[in-house]
């Protein structure tokens, strides 16, 4: 499979807050960072904290989901310019509302090895 078949596997499985299908695509000690201007930045080492982490995410989303708008791939990284759009399940501690639908535009970093995911690094 090439990257950007792994990478557009990983946003289905996203889209689709189906945390198992996205993690297949993950090796053991993946790195997951997420930063962001209103939560700093949060970091998983390893599948079971991403796993954790991912759970947890996608209860606050009623629907979700991420669309590629540019990429940037070479044989072991893909960069992704993504719009994001959610509408959300519970409040947000920032002051988001339940039912009230997100649009932000960030970026992703995905490393990658041997047709998995090493590092993946959201900017949103």
């Amino acid at each position: 499979m090439s990257n950007r078949e792994l990478v557009e596997r990983y946003l289905c499985g996203y889209n689709a807050k189906d945390v198992e299908a996205m993690l297949g695509l993950f090796v053991e000690e993946a790195v997951f960072e997420s930063v962001s201007n209103t939560t700093g930045v949060i970091r998983t080492n390893g599948k079971e904290e991403l796993r954790r982490m991912a759970s947890m995410s996608v209860e606050y989303c009623e629907q979700r989901r991420q669309t590629p708008v540019a990429w940037v791939i070479d044989e072991a990284h893909v960069a992704l310019e993504i719009d994001y759009w959610c509408r959300l399940a519970k409040d947000l501690p920032e002051g988001h509302r339940a039912g009230e639908e997100m649009r932000l535009r960030g970026a992703s970093f995905f490393s990658i090895q041997e047709g998995r995911i090493t590092r993946l690094v959201d900017y949103l």
